[in-house]
C-alpha cells in the first residue's frame, strides 16, 4: 500500500479496488507515485461527495475536479488531471464505465504527449521501408542503421548523429556517448550483431564513395557530411508513412524509440526468472544518460504487457511470502 492507502472520506468500493490494484502494479515497476496517488484518491472522494455512487465517471467530471474551481495554477491542474488519466485508462482496460480525459481537456498550455511504444514488427517495417522510400543506397542504409541503433541503444537522436566511427568499440561491444549538455560520457552495451552492422555501414562502398572526413561523423549524407536532425526527422516521416502503421493518439516519432528501448528493457527484466527489475532500472538511468534516476520513470511506459508481468511477479512474491 502507498502512503495514502487509507481513505478518510467514503468512496465507491469498486473504484477504490481498481485504484489499489492500479497503484500496486505501478509500484512494482518502481514508480513512487506519491502525488499521483494522493490526487487519484482525492478525486474518488470528490466524486462521492458530489453524489456519484456508481463505479463510473466521465471525462467532464475529471476535468472539472482537476480545475478545482480555477483556484489552482495551470501546472497543478495538469498534475491532477494526469493522475486521473492514468487511472482512467486502467479502468477502461478492466471494462469499467469510465471516460479518459483528452490531452487538451484543460487548455492550460503544453501537455506531455504519450509516447508510442513500437512493436518489433513495427521497427522491422520501418527499417524495410527505407528501401522503398529512398533511391540513393547510402540514404537507405543511413536511415535504416539510425533507426536500428535508436531502437537497441535508447540513445537520443542528437547523440546518434554526433557519433564517430571510433566511438564504436568492437572488442567490448559498446558505444561511447561523448559528454554533451545532457551529461557526462557514458558507455552503452551493444549486441555483437549491432556492432557488425555498424562496421559494415562504415566500410560500405556507398559511404566510402562520398569521401567522409576520417574524423567526421559515422552517419553521413550523400555529400559525405553530417546528417542534420531536421532532415532525418523529415525522412522518418516519409518512412513511417510507407511502413503504414499508426499509433493510438499521438503520431509515432523517432524519439519514441527511446521510450520503446526503456520499456522493453523492463519487460525483459520481469520476464526472466532471475531478473532484477530494480537493478535494471538503475542501469537504464545510466544507459539513457539521466543524472537523476527519477527521470527514467517517464521513459518506462506502463504498457499492458509490463503491468501484467509486474503483477505476476508481485503475486508470486506474496504467495511465496
Amino acid at each position: 500500500m502507498g502512503e495514502f492507502a487509507v481513505n478518510v472520506q467514503p468512496v465507491n468500493a469498486d473504484l477504490l479496488a481498481a485504484l489499489e490494484e492500479y497503484l500496486s502494479r505501478r509500484h512494482t515497476l518502481g514508480f513512487q507515485l506519491i502525488e499521483e496517488e494522493r490526487n487519484a484518491r482525492r478525486f474518488l472522494e470528490w466524486l462521492w461527495a458530489r453524489g456519484t455512487r456508481r463505479a463510473a465517471f466521465t471525462a467532464a467530471e475529471a476535468t472539472t475536479w482537476a480545475r478545482g474551481g480555477g483556484i489552482f495554477k495551470n501546472s497543478y491542474q495538469g498534475q491532477r488531471l494526469s493522475a486521473v488519466k492514468g487511472f482512467s485508462r486502467y479502468c477502461r482496460a478492466l471494462g469499467m464505465d469510465v471516460q479518459v480525459p483528452t490531452a487538451g481537456a484543460l487548455n492550460t498550455g503544453r501537455n506531455r504527449r504519450t509516447p508510442h511504444i513500437y512493436t518489433q514488427n513495427e521497427v522491422d517495417a520501418l527499417i524495410a521501408a527505407c528501401q522503398e522510400v529512398f533511391t540513393p543506397v547510402l540514404v537507405q542504409a543511413t536511415m535504416a542503421n539510425i533507426i536500428a541503433l535508436l531502437a537497441v541503444s535508447g540513445m537520443r537522436i542528437g547523440e546518434v548523429l554526433r557519433l564517430k566511427p571510433q566511438d564504436i568499440h568492437a572488442p567490448e561491444f559498446t558505444v561511447l556517448v561523448r559528454a554533451n549538455k545532457h551529461g557526462p560520457e557514458r558507455l552503452i552495451p551493444l549486441h555483437p550483431t549491432t556492432v557488425d552492422a555498424l562496421a559494415k555501414y562504415e566500410s560500405s562502398p556507398n559511404r566510402q564513395t562520398v569521401s567522409p572526413h576520417p574524423d567526421g561523423p559515422l552517419f553521413v549524407n550523400t555529400r559525405g557530411t553530417a546528417c542534420q536532425r531536421a532532415t532525418v526527422e523529415g525522412h522518418f516521416q516519409r518512412i513511417r508513412a510507407a511502413a503504414n502503421f499508426t499509433g493510438e493518439g499521438t503520431t509515432p516519432c523517432l524519439h519514441d524509440l527511446r521510450h520503446t528501448f526503456a520499456t522493453r528493457q523492463m519487460i525483459q527484466a520481469y520476464s526472466i526468472d532471475d531478473g532484477n527489475p530494480a537493478a535494471r532500472l538503475s542501469l537504464l538511468a545510466t544507459w539513457l544518460g539521466h543524472s537523476d534516476p527519477s527521470h527514467t520513470y517517464w521513459y518506462v511506459q506502463a504498457v499492458p504487457e509490463l503491468l501484467a508481468l509486474a503483477s505476476n511477479r508481485l503475486n508470486t512474491n506474496i504467495t511465496m511470502g
